[in-house]
C-alpha cells in the first residue's frame, strides 16, 4: 500500500521546535512517522506509543496532527476513554482555551457530537478543504451504533450516538461522512482503558476504515504493537518528571484523619517552597501546589472531604479550598472549579477523588498525593501516581521539594515495593526466574526492614531467614542482595531420601541425678516476699504551686516523617529506595476532651493513688483542668498530650511517694520451699555436660556458663552449671574440697527459692551449703567490681533481714542459718567456708541460734 505520509527529518525538527517537544517526544514522533511510511501495519491495529505518564503524550498527539496536516492529511479522530479525557482533549486543541497547547500554524477545528452543527456551519467545506485540520474528539462510547427502538427522546451518551449515526438536516450523517473519508487517521488516547468497549471499538474501527490507527498509553497490553517505548524509570532518571518520594510513619496510620493531617502539613511546607521559587522567578508560571487525595468510594471521599474542610482547609470567600470530584459530584460548579484548577486565582488547595480523575486528567499543581488506608494497593501504580508527576514549572528547578512528588501512604515503603506489579509500572518488564523475582531486585540502602527481615531477603523456599528447606527438600543455594547492595549466598540443607535418620532416642533429654550419697537429703529454703503497708495518698494534699511548676514543662514538639526517594534502574533491573531527609510535621491534633480523658486514665494507671471517687473527682474537677491551663498550650497535639501525661503522672507519683515515706511499714512473709523436690533434673536435649575443670594448670581453663560440670562429690546433684568462673565455679570447687562442708547445691530460678529485696523484685541466691555443724549457709558469689553496688547492697540487707526473721518462724526453730557474700578476691584467698565466714570486711555472715 502507498504510505499516507512520508518521513521528513526537517519537518520533524521544525514541528518539534514549534511544539517545544522534549527529546523522547520528538523520538516518539519520528518512530511513528517512520513506521507509517513503511506501510507495514494493519490500519485497524493501533501502532502504540508507550510513554510514561507525565512525559507529555498530549504534545505528541498535537504535533502528530500538525505533521499530518503539513503532509496533506487533515482529518483526524481522537478517541478517548471517558468524558473527562474528552473534555481535556478538546481544551488542549481549542484555540482560546486556557489549556490550548499552541504550536499549530493554523488551529484545528475541533468537532464533538455536541458542537458539530456550529463547527460545520462555520467551516468552508466539511471535507476540510481549508488549510486547517479537522479533529473529531469522541468518547469511545459515542462511536457505538445507537440502540434500535427505544424512546424518541434520548439524553447523554445515547443522544450523542444518535447525532453521529442518524441523518441530520444540517450536516447529514456524521458516521457516513467519516466512513467516506479516505485519509482518516484515528488516535486512541489511553487505549488501555477501553476495557469492555474494546470489541465494539475494534468493530467501529473496521466500519470507519481508517488509513492508520495510533494508540497512546502508559500501560500497554502485552499483545500491542509497540513502535516506541519510553518507560517511567527513564523519565525519572532523565528528569522529565518529578522524583516520587514515599512518605510514611514507621508506626503506620490507624486512622485516615491522622494521615490527612500529615498530608496537609506536607502541603503547607510545599507551599512555602513553591512561593520561594516564584519569588525568584516572578516572570515564570505562578504555580501553587495542590494536595490530591485518593479514596476508595464516594462515601469514603465525602467523609474525607468533610474532614479536610472541617479541620484543615475551610471554605473561603473566594470559594472552597477542597474540591470533591466523583460520579456524584460532577455538576457544572465542580467542573468549572476543575477546569480552572491551573489558573493563578484558583482557591482549590486539595482535590478529593475516587476514580474520576485518573488517566487523561492532569495538572502541574499536584505536589502531595495521599492514598488513604483503603487505597494502599494502588499507591505506586503509574496511572494514580502519574497524576502528580508533571513538573510544575516545566523543568527541574533544583529545589528538591518542588521537584519531588510526596506520596504519603499508610503502608511502609517496603510493603509497597514488594508489590509484584511495581517493576511493570516502572517499565522493567523482563521476566525474572523464580516465584519471588521482585524480592531479589529490591535494594534498600540503610538496612530498613519489614516483617522481621531486611529488604532483599527471601524466606520459604530457600530458607534464607527461617532455616527451613524448600518444599522439595535437597540442597538449595541462591544469591540474595543484602541491605548494602552486595550479594550473599544462602544455603539451606534438606534431607534426601538416602540420608540416615537419627533415632528418636538420640534426642532424649540429658538427666542430672541426685548424688547417691545424699539420696534422701532435702532442706526447706526460706523463700521470702516483701510487702509494704501505708496510708493511701489523698490528692487533696497536692498543692497548686507544685502543680503549676510541673505544668510549665509541658512541650509541644514537632514530629518527623520518614521519606524514601524511589528510583528504578532498567539496566540493573532493580528498584531502589534511597533514604532522604526526614520531614518535620505538626503533631497530631487532639481535642481538649481527649487530652483530659487521657490524663485521667494515665494517672489512674500509675497506681500511685487509690482510684476512689474522691480522688477521681479531684482529678476531673481541679487537678487536670488547672494543670492544662498552667501549661499554656492552646492547641493540643498528641505530643503535647504525651508530654503532659508524663509530667502529671511523675508529679502525682513523686508526691505520693513522699507522702508514703511518712507512714510506711514493711513485712517479710516467708514460705518454705522443699529442695530438692525431685531425685533428678531433666535438661533440654543437646545440653553440654563436661568434666570438672583443671584449676591447677598454668592457664585459665575454658569455661562456658551454658555447660554443666561434674561429678561433684559434695554436691547434692552430681552436676551443676554456673554463671561465672572466678566467683561461682571457684566457690563450688572450694566447697567440694572442704572437709567441714557436709553438702552444697546450686539454686536455680525454676526451684522457686527466692529472696525479695523490694516489694516487686527478688533474686535467686547462688548456693545453699550445710556445714558439718548443721548450719545452713546462703552464699552469694560476686565480682570485685560489684563492691558498693546499690542493688547488691539491697540484696545483702534483704538476706540478713531474712536470717533474722527466721528466729520467729516456727518451722525453723531447730535450725541455724547464715548468710555470706563473697567477692572474687576473697574466694581466691580463702581455702574453706569458715575462712569466708570469718572475714570482717568483704564477707558478711549472720547466724541465728537457739
Amino acid at each position: 500500500m502507498n504510505p499516507i505520509i512520508t518521513y521528513d527529518e526537517n519537518l520533524v525538527t521544525e514541528i518539534a521546535a514549534k511544539f517545544d517537544l522534549r527529546k523522547p517526544n520528538a523520538e516518539a514522533l519520528t518512530a511513528l512517522v517512520k513506521r507509517i511510511e513503511t506501510g507495514d501495519f494493519k490500519p485497524t491495529t493501533p501502532l502504540v506509543l508507550n510513554l510514561a505518564t507525565g512525559v507529555g503524550k498530549t504534545y505528541i498527539l498535537a504535533s502528530f496532527i500538525e505533521y499530518l496536516r503539513r503532509q496533506g492529511v487533515k482529518n483526524v479522530m481522537v478517541v478517548t476513554p471517558s468524558t473527562v479525557v474528552q473534555k481535556k482533549t478538546v481544551n488542549d486543541l481549542s484555540d482560546g482555551s486556557n489549556r490550548y497547547i499552541g504550536g499549530f500554524d493554523i488551529p484545528p477545528a475541533v468537532v464533538t457530537p455536541g458542537n458539530m452543527y456550529s463547527v460545520f456551519h462555520g467551516m468552508q467545506a466539511f471535507s476540510g478543504t481549508d488549510d486547517g485540520s479537522t479533529v473529531y474528539v469522541f468518547n469511545v462510547q459515542q462511536l457505538f451504533p445507537p440502540k434500535e427502538g427505544g424512546p424518541n427522546e434520548a439524553s447523554g451518551t445515547e443522544a450523542a450516538r444518535r447525532k453521529v449515526y442518524r441523518f441530520q438536516e444540517e450536516s447529514g450523517a456524521l458516521a457516513e461522512r467519516l466512513i467516506n473519508l479516505e485519509d482518516l487517521v484515528i488516535i486512541a488516547d489511553e487505549s488501555h482503558l477501553f476495557g469492555r468497549s474494546a470489541k465494539v471499538f475494534r468493530d467501529s474501527l473496521a466500519n470507519l476504515d481508517p488509513a492508520v490507527t495510533v494508540g497512546l498509553t502508559a500501560s500497554p497490553d502485552k499483545d500491542d504493537t509497540i513502535v516506541f517505548k519510553y518507560p517511567l524509570w527513564r523519565a525519572i532518571d532523565e528528569q522529565y518528571v518529578k522524583q516520587p518520594v514515599l512518605v510514611f510513619r514507621q508506626s503506620g496510620y490507624a486512622t485516615d484523619d491522622r494521615q490527612l493531617q500529615d498530608a496537609v502539613s506536607l502541603l503547607r511546607f510545599k507551599e512555602e517552597q513553591y512561593a520561594q521559587y516564584r519569588d525568584l522567578h516572578p516572570d515564570g508560571p505562578q504555580i501553587k501546589p495542590l494536595l490530591f487525595v485518593v479514596c476508595a468510594d464516594v462515601n469514603h471521599a465525602t467523609e474525607t472531604a468533610d474532614e479536610l474542610r472541617g479541620t484543615h482547609l475551610p471554605n473561603t470567600p473566594d470559594g472552597p479550598q477542597v474540591l470533591q470530584v466523583d460520579h456524584q459530584h460532577d455538576d457544572d460548579v465542580t467542573n468549572n472549579f476543575l477546569q480552572g484548577i491551573d489558573r493563578p486565582g484558583s482557591p482549590i488547595r486539595a482535590i478529593v477523588s475516587v476514580n474520576k480523575l485518573r488517566e487523561g486528567w492532569d495538572t502541574k499543581r499536584i505536589a502531595v498525593m495521599c492514598t488513604l488506608r483503603t487505597m494502599g494497593s494502588e499507591v505506586l501504580t503509574q496511572q494514580v501516581m502519574g497524576r502528580g508527576l508533571r513538573l510544575p514549572f516545566g523543568k527541574i528547578t533544583g529545589n528538591g521539594p518542588v521537584d519531588q512528588l510526596d506520596i504519603i501512604s499508610h503502608k511502609s515503603f517496603v510493603s509497597l515495593l514488594k508489590s509484584e506489579d511495581v517493576l511493570r509500572e516502572f517499565g522493567i518488564e523482563e521476566e525474572m526466574p523464580g516465584p519471588s523475582a521482585l524480592a531479589d531486585l529490591l535494594m534498600t540502602p540503610g538496612g530498613d526492614t519489614t516483617d522481621g527481615g531486611p529488604v532483599g531477603s527471601t524466606t520459604g523456599a530457600t530458607g534464607a531467614t527461617g532455616g527451613d528447606s524448600g518444599p522439595t527438600g535437597g540442597n538449595q543455594t541462591g544469591s540474595v542482595p543484602n541491605g548494602g547492595g552486595e550479594g550473599r549466598t544462602v544455603v539451606a540443607r534438606g534431607l534426601d531420601d538416602d540420608d540416615p535418620v537419627t533415632p528418636s532416642s538420640a534426642r532424649a533429654p540429658v538427666v542430672i541425678e541426685v548424688n547417691p550419697s545424699f539420696a534422701d537429703t532435702y532442706f526447706l529454703f526460706p523463700t521470702s516476699t516483701l510487702t509494704k503497708t501505708q496510708k493511701a495518698y489523698d490528692l487533696t494534699e497536692l498543692e497548686e504551686t507544685a502543680l503549676k511548676a510541673q505544668a510549665i514543662g509541658v512541650t509541644n514538639a514537632k514530629e518527623h516523617l520518614e521519606r524514601r526517594l524511589i528510583n528504578a534502574d532498567g539496566t540493573e533491573k532493580k528498584i531502589t529506595a534511597e533514604a532522604d531527609d526526614r520531614q518535620v510535621v505538626d503533631s497530631y491534633h487532639q481535642e481538649t476532651e481527649e487530652v483530659e480523658a487521657e490524663l485521667l486514665n494515665r494517672v489512674i494507671q500509675t497506681r500511685s493513688i487509690s482510684p476512689s471517687r474522691k480522688n477521681i473527682n479531684q482529678l476531673k474537677n481541679w487537678i487536670i483542668p488547672r494543670f492544662m491551663d498552667f501549661s499554656g498550650i492552646k492547641q493540643w497535639t498528641e505530643n503535647s498530650k504525651e508530654s503532659a501525661a508524663r509530667l502529671l503522672t511523675e508529679l502525682v507519683a513523686r508526691e505520693a511517694k513522699t507522702a508514703a515515706r511518712r507512714n510506711t511499714s514493711e513485712e517479710v512473709i516467708i514460705t518454705p520451699k522443699r529442695i530438692p523436690i525431685r531425685q533428678k533434673m531433666e535438661l533440654p536435649s543437646g545440653t553440654k555436660v563436661d568434666p570438672l575443670l583443671d584449676l591447677d594448670g598454668p592457664e585459665k581453663p575454658p569455661f562456658d556458663k551454658s555447660h554443666y560440670y561434674g561429678t561433684w562429690k559434695r554436691g547434692l546433684f552430681t552436676h551443676a552449671k554456673f554463671d561465672s568462673f572466678s566467683a561461682e565455679y571457684r566457690l563450688a570447687h572450694l566447697f567440694n574440697l572442704d572437709p567441714n562442708v557436709q553438702w552444697w547445691t546450686r539454686i536455680y530460678r525454676e526451684q522457686g527459692a527466692t529472696i525479695a529485696y523490694t516489694t516487686r523484685d527478688n533474686y535467686v541466691p547462688d548456693f545453699v551449703v550445710q556445714d558439718t555443724a548443721g548450719t545452713y549457709w546462703i552464699v552469694e558469689g560476686k565480682a570485685d567490681d560489684k563492691k558498693g553496688d546499690e542493688t547488691v547492697e539491697l540484696k545483702r540487707k534483704a538476706a540478713e533481714r531474712l536470717i533474722r526473721e527466721l528466729a520467729s518462724q516456727p518451722g525453723y526453730v531447730d535450725q541455724v542459718w547464715g548468710y555470706v557474700i563473697a567477692y572474687e578476691s576473697d574466694i581466691a584467698n580463702a581455702g574453706s567456708l569458715s575462712a569466708l565466714t570469718a572475714s570482717n570486711t568483704l564477707a558478711t555472715s549472720q547466724v541465728i541460734k537457739r
